[in-house]
């Protein structure tokens, strides 16, 4: 009963997820008192995804409001959703 519900958020977190990545990456790529080695290093950061994009937010300087800010801790959500998917703690 409890798995269609849980599956729903899943689906709307990764969702918000992929908007965040692509929230990220276009703030580094905007962002002008970077380096480009700097920016091509925010860039691969970006496979870290879940720890680096709440770090940014909060401690990068990015000057995000804060609903934005607040979304940026939607992928480790997503991610630990999925991994309880993975593992069968949710059925």
């Amino acid at each position: 009963m409890f798995l269609p519900l849980a599956w729903t958020l899943f689906v709307v977190l990764a969702l918000i997820s992929f908007g965040m990545i692509a929230a990220y990456w276009l703030d580094v790529q905007d962002r002008g008192d970077l380096s480009r080695r700097r920016r091509i290093g925010y860039s691969l950061a970006t496979l870290a995804f879940p720890l680096t994009i709440p770090v940014y937010a909060v401690a990068g300087g990015a000057g995000w409001p804060r609903p934005l800010r607040a979304a940026a801790f939607v992928p480790p959500i997503a991610l630990l959703l999925f991994l309880a998917f993975l593992l069968g703690l949710i059925r």
